[in-house]
């Protein structure tokens, strides 16, 4: 198992609204990774897997905001 802690600030989309990327879990090449997300408007700490987060708009990135139609934007 690996624990990493982000050290820049990496806003996504999950189900429960817009976040941030505090820690990513990483149990093995089998399992999907775990983002621990502080939300934005409640600050709760939720974890999510990769199909559940989705990097939020960036346009000097060049990221766009249609990456998936059912998550918020």
């Amino acid at each position: 198992m690996i624990v990493l802690e982000v050290q820049q600030s990496l806003q996504v989309n999950t189900p429960k609204g817009r976040g941030r990327v505090w820690l990513v879990t990483d149990y093995g090449s089998e399992i999907e990774k775990l983002f621990t997300v502080i939300l934005d408007e409640s600050g709760e700490i939720w974890e999510f897997t990769n199909k559940d987060v989705t990097a939020t708009s960036n346009v000097t990135m060049g990221r766009k905001s249609v990456y998936s139609t059912n998550q918020v934007k």
